[in-house]
């Protein structure tokens, strides 16, 4: 039976609600495809979806600096192949932009709340593990709001809005069945 592309975008909602980092479901993992110069890097990231729009954050590094040169990416969500089951994955292509806090604070702050990151963040100050973090070469600061105001200048957001999405279904010793959504004109 062929499915509209109103029914595929609805299953294809359920399965990144479902996978996403704020579902805290374990075993989902998404890597994010991005290129520079013909150079491709394959990063993995958490996602947090918004209908068909994805959201990651991102430290300074690589993967900004090739969606500054070329906003074209590809995005992977999936779980470990099981044979005995059921497997379900996503593979998606779109265009990233970035977000971030000193240009655009107000949406920067609502995302980043919308989807518990900015909880998330103040806990990891509060509990002490973004002291243990080797991974800021720059201070953070001894206080929490200047840890937290440096953090949010440090932290981009990364919003990939899609134009092709497939969503692979692969039973258990069946035909594997791919539902392809396209963003229209």
């Amino acid at each position: 039976m062929e499915r509209t592309n109103e029914e595929i975008e609805k299953e294809i909602i359920e399965y990144l609600d479902e996978n996403s980092t704020k579902s805290s479901r374990p075993g989902s993992s998404c890597a994010l495809g991005s290129c520079k110069d013909n150079i491709p890097r394959v990063t993995p990231v958490d996602y947090y979806s918004d209908g068909l729009t994805l959201w990651m954050t991102a430290d300074p590094g690589g993967k900004l600096e090739n969606i500054r040169a070329n906003p074209n990416v590809s995005v992977g969500i999936f779980n470990p192949i099981d044979r005995s089951k059921e497997n379900r994955s996503i593979m998606l292509k779109g265009k990233a932009s970035l977000v971030t806090y000193r240009e655009q604070k107000e949406l920067y702050m609502d995302i980043i709340t919308k989807f518990g990151m900015l909880d998330s963040l103040k806990q990891a100050i509060r509990s002490g593990l973004i002291d243990k973090q080797t991974l800021f070469e720059v201070s953070l600061g001894e206080d929490f709001e200047t840890k937290l105001d440096t953090l949010l200048h440090r932290q981009t957001l990364i919003e990939v809005e899609p134009e092709t999405i497939s969503l692979l279904i692969m039973p258990p010793g069946g035909i594997v069945e791919r539902l392809v959504w396209e963003k229209e004109e």
